[in-house]
């Protein structure tokens, strides 16, 4: 043990001496996520055994008994590493709020410390009552993160996984938010943030961007946790959830068969920049992707259920990596395991919800969660992504794609289409609300709203990541339309989105949206503007494919030209009519009702 732990101070200082060198070179690349101390240690052990093992161990040979383990097997593993972990987080993250409402983290035991130290540590931390437990602040910028609230575990979990410090909590009903500084450490082992636009500062800035404008404190804090083998396996096959869900020594101890997929598969490839990956874009860590994407799918699952069983009034998920390119058995364009569509899956497994809509405005269509849900008329599926007659990524979410057998109708795709001249801006996506989106959505009316909710649309992210000109105003302002279904029952999840400003402009609006906080209203000229002609274009073939199925898009595949001003003329004169129309026909009604009473015998 002394050995390891020396072997582990050595190689934290190596680390740490080639990031001074990595930031004294760039100036501008933020720190490497602090991470808690026996974890770490663990995993080096871990991967030093790997190591060791290798001729023995690096895949099971196929008809070895000794090998061969079930995946029962691994899940009652990977749960006890879960739950420790959860311990190591508790005793380094315990934090207690002062007399101002700020927190800020206890020192940790120095990493020199024995292990009788933590136990100490995490003993007297028991005893404290009232308890609020807090994750450690990793900041990106000098401005510490507010701490997050620890609460149970969501009903999907089995056993609960609790940590010994969970209390049971009863919410405030207001908007929840999850986060965990586990999804920090998915991250190329080049270090380099300018390469790889999916870093972990993106949601440290959101993070951080929540907490100096005090919507952090309006919310409810919630703790996020890893999801199960089984409830990843609820969307993607077992082959992809053990790969991509497991650390490197418990997957050497799994059954060749289960893991060697196709002999074809290339499992990863090494890039430019000198890290590894599925491809250039969607990089892998070995010590920590797989914690940290099994992280992100279990805050949302968390999340979800609080705001289905009503225990919040809505949410926001700030996680990464991003998921809804995540196919059953592939994973892209950042996107391992698809965290909406699995808790889509799960709130209809185990909370019986009937319906959702799952609403994707990411700028890059949701390949993954189209295929998920692409027969299944119980999810319908809207997504507003830039098509350009399929030549932008992934390529796929053609106006046609309409879902098949029990499921057609049940899939929307509002596909811009036409380049960026002109750029598709807030008027044209206020229109596909207006006359595509939330028509269908209150026919459809379903009883929870997922929300892919990728932010590359908003102004500053050029092609290929983005290209288009759309406010980060104005999707406070879709939220809020949104929040009109399903009894207000509206869970965001983050999604793409590279450029800083823009994220954290975008993720203040959603959640003073959901905060129900007032929205600063949109400009004037947005308003006096009429949608451009390719977006027009891109409405009318909408309507027309999606007119079969839902005929509430009918009656506005005349006003598409129309501004948004013109449009609500129109509307109010239209109700004015429907409303005369009305008083009318009960007035004839009265009269005729009058008439008879007047010429019936006495």
């Amino acid at each position: 043990m002394q050995q390891q732990h020396q072997q582990f101070l050595e190689k934290q200082k190596q680390q740490q001496l080639q990031l001074g060198k990595i930031l004294t070179k760039t100036g501008e690349l933020p720190r490497q996520p602090t991470t808690h101390p026996e974890e770490t240690e663990e995993e080096l052990t871990e991967q030093q055994e790997a190591l060791l093992g290798e001729g023995a161990l690096t895949m099971p040979r196929e008809g070895s008994t000794e090998s061969e383990s079930t995946q029962e097997d691994l899940e009652e593993e990977e749960e006890e590493e879960e739950e420790e972990e959860v311990e190591e987080d508790d005793d380094d993250c315990i934090q207690v709020k002062d007399e101002e409402g700020e927190s800020g983290p206890d020192e940790g035991p120095d990493l020199e410390e024995s292990s009788a130290a933590y136990k100490k540590l995490f003993t007297d931390a028991q005893q404290l009552q009232p308890l609020q437990v807090y994750q450690a602040p990793l900041s990106l910028a000098t401005v510490p993160h507010q701490a997050l609230g620890r609460t149970q575990s969501s009903p999907a979990a089995p056993g609960g996984m609790k940590s010994p410090l969970d209390q049971p909590t009863k919410h405030l009903f207001t908007t929840g938010v999850v986060y965990d500084t586990f999804m920090l450490k998915h991250q190329c082992m080049c270090g380099n943030t300018h390469v790889h636009p999916e870093h972990a500062g993106r949601i440290q800035s959101i993070w951080s961007r929540l907490q100096e404008t005090g919507l952090l404190s309006k919310c409810e804090r919630i703790r996020g946790r890893k999801a199960t083998l089984e409830e990843i396996q609820t969307v993607h096959s077992e082959y992809h959830t053990l790969l991509y869900g497991t650390s490197p020594l418990n997957r050497q101890k799994l059954d060749s068969k289960k893991l060697l997929g196709p002999i074809s598969q290339k499992m990863y490839a090494m890039l430019p920049c000198g890290g590894i990956g599925v491809d250039s874009d969607t990089v892998w860590n070995e010590m920590h992707s797989s914690s940290a994407v099994r992280m992100a799918v279990g805050c949302l699952v968390e999340l979800a259920f609080k705001v289905a069983a009503g225990e919040l009034k809505n949410g926001f998920a700030i996680i990464r990596p991003p998921g809804h390119h995540a196919e059953e058995s592939t994973a892209m364009g950042f996107c391992f395991f698809n965290s909406v569509a699995i808790t889509a899956k799960l709130l209809q497994q185990k909370l019986n919800v009937g319906k959702v809509l799952i609403v994707d405005w990411d700028i890059h269509h949701g390949n993954g969660t189209q295929q998920a849900f692409y027969s299944d008329p119980s999810v319908l599926y809207i997504s507003l992504h830039r098509y350009d007659n399929g030549n932008f990524f992934p390529g796929s979410g053609a106006p046609e794609e309409v879902g098949g057998g029990p499921g057609v109708g049940y899939n929307v795709n509002v596909a811009w289409t036409g380049g960026v001249d002109p750029p598709i801006g807030d008027v044209e996506y206020l229109t596909a609300f207006r006359t595509v989106v939330m028509p269908i959505a209150h026919e459809f009316s379903p009883d929870v709203v997922l929300v892919s909710a990728g932010f590359d649309a908003v102004e500053g992210h050029l092609s290929p990541l983005g290209g288009y000109s759309v406010t980060a105003r104005c999707f406070g302002h879709l939220t809020r339309q949104l929040m009109t279904l399903a009894g207000g029952r509206v869970v965001l999840a983050l999604e793409g989105g590279h450029d800083l400003t823009a994220i954290c402009d975008a993720s203040e609006a959603c959640v003073s949206a959901l905060l129900s906080v007032e929205l600063q209203p949109l400009d004037e000229a947005v308003l006096q503007q009429k949608p451009n002609i390719n977006a027009v274009t891109t409405l009318e073939k909408v309507i027309e494919i999606q007119s079969k199925h839902w005929s509430c898009v009918q009656r506005f595949a005349t006003g598409l030209g129309c501004s948004l001003r013109e449009a609500q003329a129109g509307e109010t004169e239209e109700a004015e009519t429907v409303s005369a129309m009305a008083l009318l026909s009960v007035g004839a009604e009265q009269a005729q009702a009058a008439a008879a009473r007047e010429h019936s015998p006495r």
